[in-house]
């Protein structure tokens, strides 16, 4: 199943939700899960976030995965 991936970007002026990517698996949690490093670095190209300015662990808490109920972060 295909999963939309999501960056919260929370310390914005104007906080907002981003697509970053398209994700595959057997669940949200599998697809987040197995495309997590990817995710990181599609968020830093899409976004323009360096490794100085935002570090992984932030950007990591920052994915979102949708699914019919809700949304799936990382975290879970």
């Amino acid at each position: 199943m295909t999963y939309e991936a999501l960056f919260y970007d929370g310390w914005a002026d104007v906080p907002a939700y981003y697509l970053i990517d398209g994700i595959e698996g057997r669940t949200a949690e599998n697809a987040l899960a197995n495309n997590l490093d990817r995710l990181i670095q599609r968020a830093r190209e899409q976004l323009d976030l360096s490794s100085e300015s935002v570090s992984d662990l932030r950007i990591r808490q920052s994915i979102y995965v949708l699914r019919r109920d809700g949304l799936v972060s990382p975290r879970e």
